[in-house]
C-alpha cells in the first residue's frame, strides 16, 4: 500500500460499523423473542396437537437462529474494534518512523523509500544515518502491511456472510469449474472471467479449485490454500484413524495391505500442516501459493515472501535431495526471506530502491528421500538420487509454475530468476527446457549442482551470460574435506555435462569483500550456499544470488 494511502487511513468508520452491528444484534434478539411471544399470545388454547407443536417449534427455531446471528454480529463488532485499535497503533508507529526520517532532512517516497533530498550532499556520516532510516521505515512498513493483512483475515472470518433463506450462498453467485489440464494463460482467463461474487463463492465453497492453479493471482491462491488447511487436516485425521483401526484389526499388520506405510506418510503430512501453520504465523505477509497433500506420497507446497504479482523481480528456489515440508522447508523459507531482503537492499544501494522483489520457496515436487516407512527406503532413495525420474516429473510442474508467475504478474515483463540447488538444479534445468508453456525465466543460478542436462544458455532458453554456476571449492572424501561432493558428481556425467566446466558464468563462493563493502564468509560443503554466515550476513554465494535476483548482474563476483 502506498505511503499516502496508509497515512490517510482512518479507523473511526470501522468503530462506527461496530456500533451498528451491536445495535443490529440487540434488535435481532428483541424481534426474535417478540415473535415467539406474539405466537404464544394469539393462538387459541384449543389449538393443540402436532400442527400446533410444529408451528411453535418453528418459532423457537427462528428465535434460536436470531440469537445465533446476534452473537455473530456481536463477535464481528468486537473484532472491528480490536482491528481499529491494533491498526491505529501500527499506523502511528509507521508514521513516526517516516516522520523521523523527514525530520532528519531526508525524503520518503510514496513507496516507503528513504532517500537524500535532491542536491543535498551525502558524506559518510549522513549515508549511515540514511541507511538506518531506510531500514527503520522498511521494517515499519513491513509490520504495518503484515498487521493489515492479518486484520483483513480477522474481519473476513468475523463478519457474518450474507446468506439466502435456506442458509446457502445465493444461486446467482455460483461459478463454473476451471478448465481441466489448462495452461496458466487459460487459468488466468478463467479467473478474470468471474465476477467478484463468483470469485467469493469459489473461495468459500471450492478453494481447492484454485489453490494450486498456476496463472491465478497469488493473493487468491493464498486465501484459497489457507481455507483448505482445516479440511485437509480433517481428511488426514480421518485417514489416520481408519488406517490405525485397520492395522489393529489385522494380525499381519500392514504386511499385505501396505496400510502401515500409508499411515506413516499420513502422519508426515499432518506434521507438514503444522509446519505450514507455523510459517504463516512467522511470516504473516507471506503467500501460500501451493498446498498439495493428496497427489503424492509426500506433502508439497510453495511459499512466497513478498508479492509475486506486483514485484519487479521474482525468484523461485527449487531444493533437492531429502527436502520435505516438516523436515527442512521452514529453514528454506527463512533463507528465502533473507534472499529477498538482501536483493531489495542491493537495489537500494544501487539507486533502484523503488523496485520490489518477491522470492518463492518451491517444493512442488517430491525429491528423492533417504527416509521412509520401510527398511529398504533409504537405499532406494540413494538410488533414486542418481536417476532422473523425480526431476522429470517435477520439471513439468515447475515449468508451469514459472509460466503462472509471468501470467499473473501486473508487470508487463517481470524479471524472473530460477534458482536450483543440488538435485533441484537438475529439475530446474529440465524445467527451463520444457517446451510446453514457453520460457519466461530471464536468469538461472545452479549451485551444488550435479548437472542440468545442458551445455550452454541456449539449451536452457536463456540469453548468453544469463546462466550461472556456483560450486564450493575443496577436496572431499569419506575421510573429510570441505568441498561439495554433490557438485563433483558433474564429473560423472549422470545429469549431463559438468556445470562447473560448461559454458556458464562461474561465480565465486570464496570468503571476500563484495562490491558493497561487506566482508562475507565463503561456502563449504553442500548446504551453506544460501545460509547466513556467523556475522549475520549472507555468504558470498548468497550475495551473488541476491544481486542476480535484483537484476544487478554487473555486481556479481566471478570465480
Amino acid at each position: 500500500m502506498p505511503l499516502s494511502r496508509a497515512r490517510a487511513l482512518a479507523w473511526e468508520g470501522l468503530e462506527n460499523h461496530a456500533a451498528l452491528y451491536e445495535n443490529a444484534a440487540s434488535r435481532l434478539v428483541a424481534h426474535s423473542d417478540a415473535a415467539l411471544d406474539a405466537f404464544d399470545s394469539v393462538h387459541p388454547p384449543s389449538w393443540d396437537g402436532s400442527a400446533a407443536r410444529l408451528a411453535r417449534e418453528r418459532f423457537i427455531e427462528q428465535r434460536a437462529a436470531g440469537r445465533a446471528s446476534a452473537t455473530g454480529f456481536e463477535a464481528a463488532a468486537e473484532a472491528m474494534r480490536q482491528v481499529a485499535r491494533m491498526m491505529r497503533t501500527q499506523q502511528s508507529t509507521a508514521m513516526s518512523a517516516v516522520g523521523a526520517a523527514i525530520a532528519d532532512g531526508f525524503d520518503v517516497s510514496d513507496s516507503w523509500v528513504v532517500s537524500a533530498r535532491q542536491g543535498a550532499s551525502l558524506p559518510e556520516e549522513r549515508a549511515l544515518i540514511l541507511a538506518r532510516h531506510h531500514e527503520q521505515v522498511s521494517n515499519a512498513a513491513n509490520a504495518f502491511h503484515g498487521a493489515l493483512a492479518r486484520s483483513i483475515t480477522v474481519l473476513r472470518e468475523a463478519v457474518p456472510q450474507q446468506r439466502s433463506v435456506e442458509g446457502r450462498s445465493g444461486e446467482g453467485e455460483r461459478a463454473p469449474e476451471p478448465p481441466a489440464d489448462a495452461s496458466a494463460k487459460q487459468n488466468r482467463e478463467y479467473w478474470d472471467s468471474l465476477t467478484e461474487q463468483q470469485r467469493a463463492w469459489v473461495l468459500e465453497k471450492h478453494p481447492e479449485w484454485i489453490g494450486d492453479l498456476d496463472g491465478v493471482p497469488s493473493g487468491a491462491r493464498h486465501e484459497a490454500n489457507i481455507a483448505r488447511i482445516d479440511s485437509e487436516r480433517e481428511r488426514l485425521d480421518n485417514q489416520r484413524e481408519e488406517l490405525t483401526e485397520e492395522l489393529e484389526d489385522n494380525m499381519f499388520g500392514g504386511a499385505f495391505t501396505n496400510a502401515d506405510a500409508e499411515l506413516w506418510y499420513t502422519e508426515r503430512k499432518l506434521q507438514d500442516l503444522d509446519t505450514i501453520e507455523n510459517m504463516l504465523d512467522d511470516y504473516p505477509e507471506g503467500r501460500l501459493m501451493l498446498l498439495d497433500m493428496s497427489s503424492g506420497e509426500r506433502g508439497m507446497a510453495a511459499f512466497a515472501i513478498g508479492d509475486p504479482d506486483s514485484a519487479d523481480h521474482v525468484s523461485v528456489t527449487t531444493p533437492g535431495f531429502t527436502t520435505t515440508i516438516s523436515g527442512s522447508f521452514e529453514s528454506m523459507v527463512k533463507e528465502t526471506a533473507s534472499l529477498q531482503r538482501e536483493a531489495e537492499r542491493q537495489l537500494f544501494n544501487n539507486g533502484r530502491g523503488e523496485e520490489t522483489v518477491a522470492s518463492i520457496a518451491w517444493l512442488g515436487y517430491e525429491p528423492p528421500q533417504k527416509d521412509g516407512p520401510g527398511w529398504a527406503d533409504a537405499p532406494a532413495g540413494f538410488a533414486d538420487v542418481a536417476q532422473s525420474d523425480h526431476a522429470e516429473e517435477g520439471a513439468a510442474r515447475l515449468a508451469s509454475f514459472y509460466d503462472g508467475i509471468a501470467v499473473a504478474s501486473e508487470q508487463d515483463d517481470p524479471h524472473i530468476t530460477a534458482l536450483g540447488h543440488s538435485y533441484g538444479s537438475y529439475t530446474t534445468g529440465l524445467a527451463l527446457q520444457d517446451p510446453g508453456p514457453g520460457q519466461p525465466v530471464d536468469d538461472a543460478v545452479f549451485y551444488g549442482s550435479p548437472g542440468v542436462n545442458a551445455s550452454d544458455e541456449k539449451d536452457l532458453g536463456l540469453d548468453e551470460g544469463h546462466a550461472y554456476v556456483m560450486e564450493a571449492e575443496g577436496v572431499w572424501s569419506f575421510l573429510g574435506g570441505d568441498g561439495d561432493p554433490v557438485g563433483d558428481l558433474g564429473n560423472v556425467g549422470s545429469f549431463g555435462p559438468d556445470p562447473a566446466e560448461a559454458a556458464f558464468e562461474q561465480l565465486s563462493t570464496d570468503a571476500l569483500v563484495t562490491p558493497d563493502g561487506i566482508e562475507r564468509e565463503g561456502s563449504t560443503g553442500h548446504s551453506e550456499y544460501s545460509r547466513l554466515g556467523s556475522n549475520g550476513e549472507l555468504r558470498t554465494s548468497g550475495y551473488n544470488m541476491a544481486v542476480i535476483v535484483g537484476g544487478l548482474q554487473d555486481q556479481v563476483v566471478r570465480g
